[in-house]
């Protein structure tokens, strides 16, 4: 065994070579005799089956045994490992073997192709051999060059010889069946199959009916890979790989510099941070120096103004002493008052007695006033209730009300049971006339939802007058029971039997037998009436019927007929009658009942409201009493008041003379006081105010004198120049309060900043809480002390770090533009090469196209084409080529989707026309097989004739092997233009294996014939 030359990737190991014979090891039925195949042509697959048609022969899994050899690619072996496939093994089950034969499963088997190249068939035969398992692996694959086959003399010798000569293949070149079709066919399909199998998933293709099922994306990519372009496809894709890889790669860079400029951003922004902490430090030097000049100056100048002020104060307290001296030696002069102050007050205390017992009385009768107004707005209301009074007291009206409500409830309830009776009644006589009368109609509703057909037994029969003494009695007990056909009977008996207990039920008669005398019915009964009339013997009075075995008797006497419907129905609508008379009755009754309460209530409401009125009129006279009363009490008040009034005038004028001496000279000696305390106040503050101002604190804290101060105040420049020492001690303030902001202290409690700025910090919100214009306690280098040393460490660090993130950051710049030429340059090299791609397949499907329409015509059609969109793919998605076949269905009629309507003949023909313009339009089908299974079923006498005359032509012009079963009405028209008949027979059913497959072909090379003719010719007794 030899490896071959290196050959074109797209036609893999076996290239150019063709099919030329296979073998099968215990595939089904099938026996291992070689079947020569010849290439290039049409081969028409048929055979005998055990009932004397082709079904059952063996041939569709030999088409399943070739379809697996070349890979076909609906085996899907690229992802299932060929798993469906162990199917295809011998199963005695499966194929239909009588257990006397004892045969067993198989485990494993062989299918065995050999391929030759037609211009020199002798020197570069190649043998494949598949080998299918039960177990993982469930398919592999090895091949070698010349023939590698069984030819023993025997089917069984063969077998074993299968065994030895796959161990001879070694494990070097074993493919397994994911590889297995590229390596040996190349990247093109070299079998496109219909088969009628279960034993894998159906899959829409292009040679099933169900091309109306398949996706227009899905018939371009079939179309593609039938004409051998896929390796474009597979180019593009790799390509555009790269391209992604190319902008992945892009991405990645752009992402990880976005990554880094952020981490070094938080570097930058630590060191500018700290910059900008040094910088507001500064300014916050600067502001505290012109604070300290700023509040030196105006010490210095509220120190000047207070003693000035303190002068002037002094002098006016003086004055202010000497007036107080005199208005007290004025009001000693005077004397006292008091005996005359306490007349008046006593005088003026009693009228203000006499004036509040005045208003007590006059509210008092206000208060009658109003209740006695309201008595008789209650009469008002109470007088028009009492018409129609009949003179009864409360509680006789009372009593009547109670009595008249009862009767009113009762004749209620009377009325609601009539509408209850006359319901019922009318759903009885519903029941009768749907025939669902009782328990039997129940049981007949249940029956009837699992469509069960029954019927009323009492409901169906008709008994003459004269009968009805004798018969009611027996029939009495079973006015329940329903009837049923035989075959329904155990149904029937299982759903009553928890869904109505105690049912009864009959089994009618399978014929037709008479009835009893008397009686009348459809339904098939006389069994059952039968033993009735049996069992159940009328009495000697002729009023009952017993049965002695079971010591029953029913009593008859019914006033009306029991049984039948027409007497049921007289029956139920008497009783609706009857009820609805009833319910007339209780109507009328509520009515007169109505109007008798109503009445009640009347003379209840004008007994109470007389009564009423009686308790208002006493409370009415007993109010007027007390407001005459009252009005008496008034009038001498009146008069004792104004009397009391005229006492306290004169009292009142005998004291205001004196008084109003006295109250003058207080008046002057209270504002003399009060003049002189103001003064001395004054002074006090004054005091405070210039020990306040600290002016020689103040210079010792500025270190200068005054001009000193003045002079640095107006040097300051213009943006941060300030008079007031508290907007410069906030300016201060704000820069350190920045600094340790901009240094990342944000007075977070807890956080951990270091015992040293936790002091600092701490000594900021002391500094912030002096009163601004007090002497400072800590100076402004004390707070900022422990900052500024923390700034000062870091300074070296900060410049290293600035210069390492400027060069890191350009040279990442650098790298990413190197990528994005890639990017640019991968771009346009895919968008070339899809342009390229492009402009070849359009030519591709204009060429199938055209194929398409003259095939079509060539089979008496009217025309057909190929419409196709490309849909370019965005990112790692696949490229679609969206094809929709059309075809005219008549001569004048426009072209119509293939997912019109259609019958499947038509949609049969196409779809084969359509796999055949594709292998017209491709350049490289030598070698390639098409298996059809059921060819032509579905297919007219004339479209059959044209199918198979067109894969005649296309097998013999494209080079290629067409393999189609044909049932018997086929074969006849199959072999006027194949060039190959197989044919297998399955004789009997107790046959375990077919017979030999036997061929008719002629093949035009003869050294392709004795390549395979040994082999072909093993084993088999006519050779």
């Amino acid at each position: 065994m030899t490896t071959p030359p290196t050959s074109d990737p797209s036609r893999g190991i076996v290239g150019d070579r063709q099919l030329v014979a296979v073998q099968a090891f215990d595939i089904a039925r099938l026996t291992a005799h070689a079947v020569p195949i010849v290439p290039e042509t049409f081969i028409a697959v048929s055979g005998l089956g055990p009932k004397d048609d082709s079904n059952g022969s063996g041939k569709t899994s030999f088409l399943i045994a070739v379809s697996l050899l070349l890979a076909d690619p609906q085996w899907r072996l690229e992802t299932n490992g060929g798993r469906y496939a162990s199917g295809i093994l011998f199963r005695p089950e499966a194929a239909g073997v009588d257990q006397a034969h004892h045969a067993s499963p198989v485990t494993h088997g062989y299918i065995v192709g050999v391929f030759a190249h037609p211009d020199d068939p002798a020197t570069s035969p190649l043998t494949v051999w598949v080998r299918i398992a039960t177990t993982a692996p469930y398919l592999q694959a090895n091949w070698t060059e010349g023939l590698h086959v069984a030819d023993a003399p025997t089917d069984h010798e063969r077998s074993i010889q299968a065994d030895a000569l796959w161990r001879e293949l070694g494990t070097r070149q074993i493919l397994s069946a994911r590889a297995m079709a590229e390596r040996l066919y190349g990247t093109a399909p070299r079998c496109l199959t219909y088969l009628d199998t279960a034993l894998r998933p159906p899959v829409p293709s292009l040679l099933s009916q169900q091309l109306t099922e398949m996706e227009p994306h899905d018939i371009g990519r079939s179309l593609i890979a039938l004409s051998g372009m896929t390796p474009l496809l597979e180019d593009e894709e790799d390509l555009r790989g790269q391209a992604l890889e190319h902008q992945i790669n892009l991405d990645k860079a752009q992402t990880e510099h976005a990554q880094a400029l952020l981490a070094e951003e938080q570097v930058m922004s630590g060191v500018r941070a700290r910059e900008a902490a040094r910088l507001s430090l500064q300014r916050g030097h600067e502001a505290w120096r012109r604070y300290l000049a700023a509040s030196y100056r105006d010490a210095h100048h509220s120190d000047q103004r207070i003693a000035a002020t303190m002068e002037e104060e002094k002098q006016a307290a003086a004055t202010a002493a000497a007036l107080v001296q005199e208005a007290e030696d004025h009001l000693n002069s005077l004397g006292s008052a008091a005996e005359l102050a306490t007349q008046e007050r006593e005088a003026r205390q009693t009228w203000s007695d006499a004036q509040h017992l005045a208003r007590e009385l006059s509210n008092k009768i206000t208060e009658l006033t109003t209740q006695q107004a309201l008595l008789r707005s209650q009469r008002t209301t109470l007088l028009p209730q009492t018409q129609g009074w009949d003179g009864s007291g409360c509680a006789t009206a009372a009593t009547r009300l109670e009595q008249r409500q009862r009767d009113h409830a009762k004749t209620e309830l009377q009325h609601a049971e009539a509408e209850d009776t006359v319901t019922r009644a009318r759903t009885h006589l519903h029941n009768v006339e749907q025939g669902r009368s009782g328990q039997a109609g129940r049981a007949i509703d249940l029956l009837s939802e699992h469509r069960i057909p029954a019927h009323g037994l009492l409901d169906q029969l008709n008994v003459d007058e004269a009968a009805r003494p004798e018969w009611e009695p027996r029939l009495a007990p079973w006015q329940d029971a329903i009837v049923v056909e035989p075959e329904h009977e155990d149904q029937a008996r299982r759903l009553l039997h928890a869904a109505l207990p105690g049912a009864q039920i009959i089994s009618s008669d399978v014929g037709h037998e008479r009835l009893p005398q008397g009686i009348h019915s459809t339904l098939k009964v006389s069994r059952f009436l039968g033993t009735l009339h049996e069992r159940l013997t009328p009495s000697a009075d002729g009023l009952a019927v017993r049965d002695r075995a079971l010591a029953l008797t029913v009593t008859g006497g019914f006033p009306t007929p029991l049984a039948g419907r027409e007497a049921q129905l007289r029956q139920a609508r008497a009783d609706l009658a009857a009820a609805q008379q009833l319910a007339t009755e209780a109507t009328e009754s509520v009515t007169a009942a109505t109007a008798a309460l109503t009445l009640a209530k009347t003379q209840h409401a004008a007994a109470q409201a007389a009564e009423e009125l009686a308790r208002l009129s006493t409370q009415e006279k007993g109010l007027q009493t007390k407001i005459d009363e009252l009005a008496g009490r008034v009038n001498k008040t009146a008069r004792d008041e104004q009397e009391l009034q005229q006492t306290w005038k004169e009292a009142l004028a005998r004291h205001a003379s004196h008084e109003q001496l006295l109250a003058n000279a207080k008046l002057t000696l209270e504002g003399a006081s009060k003049a002189l305390k103001e003064r001395h106040r004054n002074l006090a503050v004054l005091e405070r105010q210039r020990s306040q101002a600290a002016a020689s604190q103040w210079q010792l804290h500025w270190g200068g004198t005054l001009e000193d101060a003045v002079h640095f105040l107006d040097q300051a420049p213009d943006q941060a120049r300030s008079s007031r020492p508290a907007a410069l001690r906030r300016q201060a303030e704000d820069g350190l309060r920045r600094a340790y902001e901009h240094y990342g202290i944000d007075g977070t409690p807890g956080a951990d900043i270091g015992q040293d700025l936790r002091a600092g910090e701490e000594m900021m919100q002391t500094f912030a809480d002096t009163d601004p214009a007090g002497l400072p306690a800590l100076t402004f280098t004390d707070v900022t002390a422990p900052l500024d040393n923390r700034l000062a460490g870091h300074r070296d660090q900060d410049e290293v770090a600035a210069a390492r993130v400027t060069h890191d950051q350009h040279a990442r710049e650098q790298a990413i533009a190197e990528l994005a030429t890639g990017v640019a340059t991968s771009a346009r090299n895919l968008e070339t090469l899809q342009d390229m791609i492009e402009k070849h397949l359009d030519g591709l499907f204009a060429q199938i196209s055209a194929a398409f329409n003259a095939l079509d015509l060539r089979s008496e059609g009217h025309g057909a084409k190929l419409e196709h969109i490309s849909v370019r793919p965005q990112g790692a998605g696949d490229w679609q080529w969206q094809v929709i076949p059309r075809w005219k269905r008549s001569r004048s009629g426009g072209y119509v989707s293939y997912r019109e309507n259609a019958n499947s003949a038509q949609v049969k023909v196409h779809a084969i026309l359509l796999v055949l313009a594709a292998l017209l339009a491709d350049s490289q089908t030598q070698g390639r097989v098409l298996i059809l299974d059921e060819l032509g079923n579905s297919l007219g006498e004339v479209n059959r004739k044209d199918m198979l005359a067109a894969l005649r032509d296309v097998a013999r012009d494209q080079h290629l092997t067409i393999l189609g079963t044909c049932q018997d009405s086929v074969l006849a028209d199959a072999a006027d233009v194949c060039g190959e008949l197989l044919w297998f027979v399955h004789a009997s059913a107790a046959d375990i294996i077919n017979q030999p497959t036997t061929a008719w072909a002629f093949d035009s090379n003869g050294a392709r014939t004795q390549l395979t003719e040994d082999w072909i010719t093993a084993g088999r007794a006519h050779a």
